[in-house]
């Protein structure tokens, strides 16, 4: 499985821990890996990125809240949000990804999975992001 892949699970795996009852549970990690068998082959990374963000949302949220225009984190769609939590985790945390990347592979989860507009806004809040480091 490509990073890519991986990074995708991530994303879906935090955007489903925002309705589940037991979200983030070592029980919701055991079922969806169990689910998706294919994450084996990249586990060390889906780890990093599923626990990291859940450890520090309130955190991820609170910096990506500084670059919303005209929006609040609990009005974002929660799958812009969960793709935005990703991003910025890694830009801060996986030093091994290049920013370029991260915030490429953002707008593609966007485009598949997110509005019209998704793409569109986490680019700009993204790139914003960027700029203030």
């Amino acid at each position: 499985m490509s990073r890519i892949e991986t990074r995708e699970h991530a994303v879906i795996f935090i955007y489903q821990a925002t309705f589940k009852e037991n979200a983030g549970t070592d029980e919701h990690y055991s079922n969806y890996v169990a689910l998706n068998d294919s994450i084996e082959e990249d586990i060390a990374y889906f780890d990093t990125l599923t626990h990291g963000v859940l450890n520090s949302k309130k955190e991820l949220d609170e910096t990506i809240s500084k670059f919303l225009k005209k929006w609040t984190v609990n009005r974002l769609p929660k799958i812009d949000l969960a793709i935005l939590e990703v991003a910025v985790y890694e830009i801060l945390n996986c030093s091994d990804i290049p920013t370029s990347v991260s915030i490429n592979e953002a707008v593609k989860l966007a485009k598949k999975f997110g509005t019209d507009d998704s793409s569109t806004y986490i680019n700009g809040v993204l790139s914003s992001f960027e700029k203030s480091l």
